[in-house]
């Protein structure tokens, strides 16, 4: 899963990784600060997906953004959630994916937007809640047939595993991730441990 392709960022405290492939560069951040070139949407758990194709972008409810414009940066906002980037030889995107968004197909929106564009598209999945932690209810037997797992008297599920498994459902081979857990990392802001309103930034951009 092309774990060799992360590396440690050295440049600035506050990011926790970053990766440059085909031409763009993913970065995922403690901290950030907005600034003209950059665009996140609105995210209200939907499965909806713009297409960037004009900069400046009004604000606009969305989990998920495509893009084929150069030096825009786009980026989603998680604290247990997945953050995921797509990268294509001209077209990029990010998703925030959570289990409402899993279950109504964003990560599929997404991949239709971009595969009549690109043939062969990298991923890349950010840290989130993982099945050390990430306690679910019975109901999500149903939602996610084969994604949830019993431990003691508890289910659990990993979202990140489960984001894994469904691109490579949709024909994605190449993944890149961060193994971490947030709910368990002390460092990474957790909306389940602690109801924080802090987020990580995982965000790309075309060089």
């Amino acid at each position: 899963m092309h774990r060799e392709d992360l590396r440690e960022g050295e440049e600035a405290k506050e990011l926790i990784h970053s990766l440059t492939i085909k031409g763009a560069v993913v970065e995922i951040k403690r901290k950030w600060k907005d600034h003209e070139r950059l665009f996140l949407p609105i995210q209200k758990h939907t499965n909806r997906v713009i297409e960037l194709t004009r900069f400046p972008y009004p604000q606009t409810i969305a989990d998920g953004v495509i893009t084929n414009l150069r030096g825009v940066e786009i980026g989603v906002r998680t604290a247990d959630c997945a953050p995921v980037a797509l990268v294509g030889e001209e077209w990029i995107g990010v998703v925030h994916v959570g289990w409402r968004g899993l279950h109504a197909g964003i990560l599929e929106r997404a991949i239709e937007k971009l595969l009549p564009r690109e043939r062969d598209i990298f991923a890349f999945v950010g840290p989130c809640a993982k099945g050390c932690c990430y306690e679910v209810g019975r109901e999500f037997l149903e939602l996610f047939p084969g994604y949830v797992f019993e431990r003691g008297e508890k289910l659990y599920m990993d979202m990140q595993e489960s984001v894994i498994k469904r691109l490579k459902n949709l024909g994605i081979n190449r993944i890149g991730f961060v193994e971490r857990c947030t709910v368990c990392s002390p460092d990474l802001p957790s909306y389940r441990r602690d109801r924080t309103e802090e987020r990580i930034l995982t965000s790309v951009r075309k060089l």
